[in-house]
């Protein structure tokens, strides 16, 4: 295309040459279109703002659910352990309470290994002893309760009853009747047979010895429950720490210092019940897996074969802690004597009987307890009795007496089970410490 013009009358044609603008046009085409670029700017980066603002509303959101979604799990859990709990608690007293009418309405109630309570009624040492229901009822009521105290680590409470009674201070009540201002002192120690279990209070040891002794005499029982020998002389440290001076001492032991060397906890000198009760080295997991041994669940489907295996740790032991647990009763018999000089009170010490000694001609009853033992049980007290007698007969002469087969001539029914008995038995030792205390014979 070419550019015309006129050149006097005639048109004349020139090449074409480019327009161009001006300097203030081109101004103003430059900011126009700076201005579109900056708005364009200025919209991309709302939409991204927007963006990203959406997208933190949406992580928000997530977040919110999710923590909703944790707490209802949480709640959902909390209920089903509450439950799981709940449902676990009323299953174990379930399965006791079943264990406790298979035992009640048993064909041989005193086969029942369970339930010690229905064993113990079932002896025919109570054949002629009415009450013998209400008593028992009173016995495991007094057993309750029992709290720690330093060095001898527990003692019971308070109890009345019509059969049992208890101090304050957790001393069994032993009969008296006119007791002399003059009167000599007497302490007893010893454990639950000792304590009384199994007899009303005027037919205990220190009560049938306080009725021969008569007023001149002034009885005391310091049993209690589980005491080996090493509890009693700390709780005879303590009563003479308090001013209590005795003029003579009474030690009636062999059963629970037997029993704790060598099978239970298969440690000489050791206090049964405190590790097995306390667990005082123990940790959490061991705490609730001791809880759990405790409950009707371990015993139904678990304490056999918990016995089994126990049976088999303690089984290649049971000589040398035999033979232990005499060493350390000797080592009793002269820290006592070594008191006794300071204090000038006079000690005398009685090995107890037991049905595992298996020298007694035994009725139907106490086969039935020695059918239901444990077999290496058995075999571990009747290794203390056998090491105990070697040991310990023929020492009259320095208080010490073996009364340990004073049961084997009795006809009569003695045991209500292997370790204590009834209050027949409790007459017949308590007339062995009243001939060996004063020197005379009952006939």
């Amino acid at each position: 295309m070419r550019a015309a013009r006129a050149r006097g009358s005639a048109i004349v044609i020139e090449p074409y040459s480019a327009i161009t603008p001006s300097e203030p046009c081109q101004e103003q085409i430059a900011d126009s279109v700076c201005r579109k670029t900056v708005a364009k700017s200025a919209l991309l980066n709302t939409l991204e703002g927007v963006t990203c603002l959406f997208a933190i509303c949406i992580d928000t959101m997530r977040l919110i659910i999710l923590i909703q979604w944790f707490f209802s799990l949480l709640r959902y859990l909390w209920q089903f352990i509450g439950i799981t709990l709940l449902l676990l608690v009323i299953g174990h007293y379930i399965l006791g309470g079943i264990g406790q009418l298979r035992e009640l309405f048993a064909e041989d109630p005193a086969k029942s290994v369970q339930n010690k309570a229905v064993s113990y009624v079932q002896s025919p040492v109570y054949d002629e002893f009415a009450d013998r229901d209400k008593f028992w009822r009173e016995q495991r009521k007094a057993k309750r309760g029992a709290g720690f105290q330093p060095y001898y680590h527990w003692r019971r409470g308070a109890f009345s009853g019509e059969f049992t009674n208890t101090s304050p201070e957790g001393i069994r009540l032993t009969v008296k009747n006119n007791i002399s201002p003059d009167a000599k002192k007497i302490f007893m120690f010893g454990g639950s047979t000792l304590w009384g279990t199994g007899s009303p209070d005027r037919y205990t040891i220190p009560s049938e010895l306080q009725a021969l002794l008569g007023p001149g005499y002034d009885v005391h029982n310091f049993g209690e429950t589980g005491y080996v020998s090493t509890q009693e002389l700390n709780y005879l440290l303590h009563r003479l720490a308090l001013g209590d001076i005795p003029d003579t001492v009474i030690f009636y032991d062999g059963i629970n210092d037997g029993y704790a060397g060598a099978y239970s906890p298969s440690i000489p000198r050791d206090p049964q019940k405190l590790r097995e009760e306390r667990k005082i080295d123990s940790g959490t997991l061991a705490d609730l897996f001791s809880l759990f041994t405790k409950s009707n669940y371990y015993r139904l489907f678990f304490e056999q074969d918990g016995r089994r295996n126990w049976d088999l740790l303690v089984e290649k032991k049971i000589v040398p802690n035999s033979v232990l647990v005499i060493d350390m009763y000797e080592a009793h018999i002269k820290q006592i004597r070594a008191l006794s000089k300071e204090y000038g009170f006079r000690a005398l010490f009685f090995w107890q009987p037991n049905l595992f000694s298996l020298n007694r001609t035994m009725n139907d009853f106490e086969r039935t307890i020695l059918g239901n033992a444990s077999p290496v049980l058995v075999k571990s007290q009747k290794a203390v009795y056998e090491a105990a007698k070697a040991r310990l007969s023929g020492r009259e002469d320095e208080n010490i007496f073996f009364i340990g087969d004073i049961f084997d001539d009795e006809e009569e029914p003695i045991y209500i089970d292997w370790m204590h008995i009834g209050p027949n038995g409790n007459a017949i030792i308590a007339q062995r410490m009243f001939e060996s205390l004063t020197g005379s014979t009952i006939q």
